[in-house]
């Protein structure tokens, strides 16, 4: 049967609409399989390996009990480590014909191109985020004043920011959100801007597209690895200069 990559940064939004489409297909509850990150057993962990994959692959032949159809669904793909893809690789080859897969990731970005070309991918698009005046002239003024920031002040800087990974992505997302929006703004005043025009012109004659590159794939790691944040910082903003 056909397997599926809902797409959206938003766990929950995921879920509400997995959930719909499992009722649309009246499939029982009994028939859905969820298969996730064990947070109770692997603390210090946080990818997806071979050994959920196995036993997702268990699950997929089991037939269903009481639906024409059963689900079998992954959670936090972005999470999957390469192992992992390659196994899930073969499942997706020959999904069984009473079991539909339903992979939920955060991004295509972390999943393979070869996983990719065997699903239909359902996007949930996301609302855009807006940020407060008082956020935007404050990355802004981080990013203009970043050039001149000595080794020890990046290196602190890191520091603070990586006590908490969940805060240090959103604190990256809305970092980026701030540089793109400056980057592709044609006038300060854009209405559908992020950012407010009276921040925007201290980045508009300024080239920080290499600027963006370096945070984007900050947060790609930050969301696909389980690499050390402080880490990760340190080398992204040690990495910028002039």
């Amino acid at each position: 049967m056909t397997s599926f990559i809902i797409i959206s940064t938003d766990k929950s939004k995921r879920r509400k609409y997995i959930q719909k489409y499992c009722l649309e297909l009246k499939i029982d509850k009994l028939d859905i399989t969820i298969i996730e990150k064990d947070t109770a057993i692997k603390q210090n962990i946080n990818t997806i390996g071979i050994e959920e994959i196995k036993h997702m692959q268990k699950k997929l032949f089991l037939k269903p009990i009481k639906s024409p159809i059963k689900a079998v669904i992954l959670e936090d793909a972005q999470l999957l480590t390469i192992q992992a893809q390659n196994a899930l690789l073969k499942a997706l080859e020959e999904p069984p014909d009473h079991t539909i897969i339903i992979i939920s990731s955060q991004s295509r970005e972390s999943l393979l191109p070869t996983i990719i070309s065997r699903c239909q991918i359902i996007d949930l698009k996301d609302e855009r985020q807006k940020l407060s005046d008082q956020k935007i002239q404050e990355l802004t003024e981080f990013i203009v004043n970043l050039p001149k920031l000595s080794i020890s002040e990046k290196l602190k800087k890191a520091e603070l920011l990586a006590k908490d990974k969940e805060k240090t992505i959103e604190w990256t997302t809305k970092l980026i959100l701030v540089l793109r929006d400056n980057l592709l703004s044609c006038h300060p005043d854009r209405s559908d801007s992020g950012v407010e025009g009276s921040h925007s012109t201290k980045l508009l004659n300024r080239n920080y597209l290499g600027y963006l590159k370096s945070f984007q794939h900050l947060y790609s790691l930050l969301q696909t690895t389980n690499a050390n944040p402080r880490l990760l910082l340190e080398t992204t903003l040690l990495s910028l200069t002039p």
